[in-house]
């Protein structure tokens, strides 16, 4: 198995492990389950964003229009 090291703030360290605690889990446990969330999602260019919202605009307006009507 392997490891990983990073380095962040000592408060930012403490308050993650302590909530994590609360919710009786592990902050390794919290962090595992992220990365492998950010690896089954899919990144997008901002084209794609950008196409992407404008095809769910075109729905919203298709059922204003059906609400209105």
């Amino acid at each position: 198995m392997g490891q990983l090291n990073i380095r962040i703030d000592d408060e930012l360290k403490e308050a993650f492990i302590k909530k994590a605690r609360e919710h009786n889990t592990s902050a390794t446990e919290l962090i595992i389950e992220y990365m492998r969330q950010y690896l089954k999602t899919p990144h997008k260019n901002e084209s794609q964003k950008i196409e992407e919202l404008e095809k769910r605009l075109v729905k919203v307006e298709q059922v204003l229009g059906e609400l209105a009507a």
